[in-house]
């Protein structure tokens, strides 16, 4: 024993400091921060180094202080020290940030290399650990000394602890080599050092590291472990694991508990043999390569999931019908606008707008005055062709096409000469005739085409254009004539046909059409998208996915699916309706809030518009801004207007830009050609409702309000995982 360490001095220090992190953590607002690296720091790091270096300078003068959040000494000199304190004044920032409570405090103490001591502070459980490398021990909850509860009931599965956030390709490996030895292995996902702190205490059995780890993370963990009858193995070299090196970067390693080392030193080497086989050096690379394959592999299906999305949402209706189906399946329950709402903080709802629109949103654990709404917006429709009353009509007495109306501003050409189909809702007689009944159709298969005049007809179609009437040019092709065909009310009695109700019951009807061809991949790589309705249903779909994936937290998380918007917005349904105001109100006044409240949760919150944006097009470089020119695959665009016809500034421009950088993902930016006009979207519209602090971003595109547009594969992981991260902020 170093008995000169005095446990109560260490506990008193990181007691205090986790008060001042938590001090820090119940505050409505902190400071973040990327280092170098990338990756996130906040001002509870800064403090708790701060004040765990000053007082273990005033307790042990002689031994200096390495913090992960203090400048490095040269290791020329740090070779020379026979003591040194390493410190990790919080370790799980992420946890930290996302406000699940599972971070510690790490203080070990190394002698020439080793570690002698070690104290863990699980501060939001109350919780200390500590221990010498002799094997003396102890533990502290909530200020009370415990016994240390090394001998808990055993589990008949094999118990692995890997990280939330970073489990690796060769951790999920050594799981798999685990299996194929015969034992039943269960993952436990912890943050940061709980995970050393639950394999000392009995209740895990293995914690694999493979990826990158840094020392201060590691050391106070394995003096815990040691003492308590494990062990901690060096994966490379199969020795043990050094302190005070040149880099600070841990190897790979295995943590093993006192169940499973005691089965090692009997023999039973298997455990080890994995390090061997696979994880040596010379083979990182390919760990890399698989980690690499492996990542491609998810951006694919995030992107073939898009692609399904897609083709099985038609029209407006059926996008919401499969986000509803989404949300159902996720335990969210169905308010309905004209019932009184239940609602109750930690409670999962969303509500639906005409069949076309659709808001969900999970009570944050916080005061909603205090914390206000995290909120993404995108829109279900696309532009289209919606098909007229008495439709029908006849030519010549031998083609029936169908009187159309163009929705919103497609281009028009690109419509021609591709099978169509059509979709929508029927509206059908129900006993309260205020009240019919909603039915949704898709007739999923070719049902017409729009024919293109031929080239011998207009010889200068390619070197003059073709000028289009919609109102001429644009009308489908669905049948022809026959002796037998009767062209009354033909489109009734379709689709009575083929929604198998009577015709009589059919009382309107809102369909339009679609292009039939299901979406795909291409590219050398298949790094693109090639599908109709990428305008806005990828956002959707991107907002849906995070929404889902994301952790609780203390702040109100809302997504907001608007129609209307290739149309003005100017709906009962439309981001132009007090529809979100008024669903934000009966949020704060269901919780029991008042109009005070409601205000200053509007003020404290923030909002992301999430509109597709325009890519650098290949073939008309000339249009773009000379400096601004986002490219596909280059990540998340920040859409930015002088004139404001975009709600992005240089604030909230700035959270966005962080958001993305804690994702771990590019982010581009986006500004007309200063002598052509731009277009508008969803945020400035909203904003009229409630006054807001927000930004206009979109995925990069070609060909927007095509009926083919291409996305990139990269960029739709990309933007879920900037949506996830802005959700559990």
């Amino acid at each position: 024993m170093v008995n000169w360490i005095k446990v109560t001095d260490i506990q008193r220090v990181v007691e205090r400091a986790g008060e001042l992190i938590k001090e820090v953590y119940n505050k409505r607002n902190f400071n973040v921060e990327l280092k170098r690296d990338n990756t996130p720091v906040t001002e509870a790091d800064k403090i708790s180094s701060e004040y765990i270096t000053s007082a273990l300078k005033k307790l042990y003068p002689e031994i200096p202080v390495i913090s992960e959040e203090a400048s490095l000494p040269a290791y020329e000199e740090r070779e020379k020290w026979a003591y040194a304190w390493i410190i990790d004044p919080l370790d799980g920032t992420k946890e930290f940030i996302y406000r699940n409570g599972r971070f510690c405090i790490n203080i070990a103490l190394v002698e020439k290399g080793k570690p002698i001591f070690g104290m863990i502070n699980n501060v939001c459980d109350g919780e200390i650990l500590w221990a010498f490398a002799s094997g003396e021990k102890g533990m502290v909850k909530n200020g009370r000394e415990e016994i240390f509860p090394n001998d808990e009931e055993k589990s008949s599965k094999l118990r692995v602890a890997v990280s939330c956030f970073h489990v690796t390709e060769w951790e999920l490996r050594y799981v798999d080599y685990l299996k194929s030895l015969g034992h039943e292995v269960e993952l436990v996902p912890l943050g940061a050092s709980s995970k050393h702190c639950m394999l000392a205490k009995g209740e895990v059995d293995i914690c694999p590291k493979f990826g990158k780890c840094s020392e201060w993370d590691v050391a106070a963990g394995q003096v815990l472990v040691e003492a308590t009858g494990g062990y901690v193995v060096n994966a490379e070299t199969g020795g043990e694991v050094r302190y005070n090196k040149e880099d600070m970067i841990s190897p790979p390693f295995v943590m093993f508990g006192k169940r499973v080392y005691d089965e090692i030193k009997k023999g039973n080497k298997t455990f080890l043999d994995f390090k061997a086989k696979s994880v040596v050096k010379n083979d990182y690379l390919g760990a890399r390569r698989n980690e690499i394959k492996k990542q491609d592999i998810m951006e694919k299906q995030y992107a073939k999931e898009l692609v399904e999305f897609i083709h099985e949402s038609p029209t407006n209706f059926h996008a919401v019908a499969n986000a509803k189906k989404e949300l159902l399946g996720n335990g969210y329950k169905q308010l309905f606008s004209g019932e009184a709402w239940q609602i109750e903080k930690g409670g999962k709802y969303f509500v639906t707008k005409n069949h076309s629109s659709l808001f969900a949103f999970e009570i944050g654990s916080g005061e909603i005055a205090e914390e206000g709404f995290k909120i993404i917006c995108a829109h279900s429709d696309s532009p289209t062709f919606k098909i007229k009353p008495n439709a029908a009509m006849p030519v010549a007495g031998k083609y029936l096409k169908l009187n159309t109306e163009v929705y919103g501003g497609p281009i028009m050409y690109t419509w021609f000469d591709r099978p169509l189909s059509m979709a929508g809702r029927v509206m059908l007689r129900s006993l309260n005739p205020l009240k019919p009944a909603t039915q949704f159709v898709n007739f999923k298969r070719p049902l017409m085409v729009i024919p293109h005049i031929a080239i011998h007809f207009n010889r200068a179609v390619n070197d003059q254009g073709n000028p289009l009437s919609k109102q001429k040019d644009m009308l489908p092709v669905i049948a022809m004539i026959n002796e037998t065909f009767e062209k009354d009310n033909y489109l009734v009695k379709l689709i009575a046909e083929e929604m198998g109700v009577n015709q009589d019951d059919i009382l309107d009807f809102d369909l339009t059409l679609y292009e039939y061809e299901k979406g795909c991949l291409f590219g050398a790589n298949e790094e693109f998208i090639s599908s109709g309705k990428l305008d806005d249903l990828a956002m959707a779909h991107a907002g849906l996915k995070a929404f889902v994936a994301s952790e609780k937290c203390r702040k109100t998380k809302v997504l907001a699916i608007f129609d209307n918007e290739e149309v003005g917005s100017g709906t009962k349904q439309g981001a132009g309706s007090p529809v979100l105001r008024t669903i934000i109100e009966r949020i704060v006044f269901g919780l029991g809030g008042k109009p005070e409240d409601l205000y200053r949760a509007i003020h404290n919150s923030f909002m992301i518009s999430a509109d597709m944006a325009h890519a650098l097009h290949p073939n008309y470089v000339e249009k773009h801004d000379p400096t601004n020119h986002p490219v596909i695959n280059g990540g998340p665009v920040i859409k930015i207007n002088a004139n404001q016809k975009y709600i992005t500034d240089g604030d909230s421009a700035a959270v966005f830009k962080t958001i993305c950088k804690m994702a771990g993902v590019p982010c581009q930016e986006f500004v007309n050609h200063s002598d052509m006009a731009g277009g508008s979207t969803l945020g400035n519209i909203l904003l009229s409702q409630m006054e807001m602090r927000g930004v206009d971003i979109g995925n990069p595109m070609w060909a927007m309000h095509s009926v083919r547009e291409t996305g990139g594969v990269l960029d739709h992981a990309y933007v879920i995982k900037a949506f996830t991260t802005f959700y559990n902020i």
